[in-house]
């Protein structure tokens, strides 16, 4: 082998190798992200005077620490995606067990689309269309706050 050749080689080797770590870095960083927010909702969720600052207007406290409760779950789910950890089927199956559950069809009715607006890239528009695809197959709903 030329050293010429063994040189492109080594080279590419270690643009593979930074993208990995970039990529990995990433990973590390939505994770973080993800363990704050997770935080935030066990607060809102376990001490309600915190839920009440919060709660929309249009919503009781007790139902929006409801859906919060779903939000964990879709957060949770959402990184498993992000992370590559569920594959296309297994996306789907996840979005309909949650939109098999009321609570999973209050939440996306009164939040699904503020988290398609929120949206930031392909790993997040995979999941909202799957949760919405599902929450679509079961429109057996009431309003949220009902």
């Amino acid at each position: 082998m030329k050293v010429s050749h063994a040189l492109l080689a080594l080279a590419a080797v270690g643009v593979a190798q930074l993208a990995q770590n970039e990529r990995h870095q990433r990973q590390r960083n939505h994770v973080a992200l993800a363990r704050i927010h997770q935080d935030w909702l066990t607060r809102l969720t376990s001490e309600p005077e915190l839920a009440k600052l919060w709660t929309p207007d249009d919503l009781e406290p007790e139902e929006y620490v409801k859906l919060l409760h779903c939000n964990q779950q879709m957060c949770a789910l959402s990184l498993r995606n992000r992370l590559g950890l569920i594959g296309k089927g297994k996306l789907r199956f996840y979005a309909d067990y949650m939109m098999d559950r009321e609570i999973g069809r209050r939440y996306w009715d009164r939040f699904g689309s503020g988290r398609e607006e929120e949206a930031t890239d392909r790993a997040d528009r995979r999941f909202n269309a799957a949760m919405s695809d599902a929450h679509t197959a079961r429109p057996e709903t009431a309003p949220a706050g009902l």
